[in-house]
């Protein structure tokens, strides 16, 4: 995937992953009870993780190393 596909992936999934988190606010529901859209959450959170990570190593390809500001410490030693 190139870095435009992604980015629409992200944004994507995190609106998917915002509509479930905002539907359980609205009910009220317990972080702690793992219903269907808790475990909708889990699988949109994974791919979002997923194609977030993706996009980092397309912006360390795009800019190369030691352009980090604000993530550098986010990198974990990568």
């Amino acid at each position: 995937m190139d870095l435009e596909q992604t980015l629409a992936r992200v944004a994507e999934l995190s609106r998917e992953e915002l509509s479930i988190v905002r539907k359980r606010a609205e009910e009220k529901t317990p972080a702690r009870e793992h219903g269907h859209d808790y475990h909708e959450m889990e699988r949109a959170a994974d791919r979002l993780d997923h194609y977030a990570h993706q996009l980092r190593r397309l912006h360390d390809e795009e800019f190369g190393h030691g352009w980090r500001h604000e993530s550098e410490q986010d990198t974990g030693g990568e």
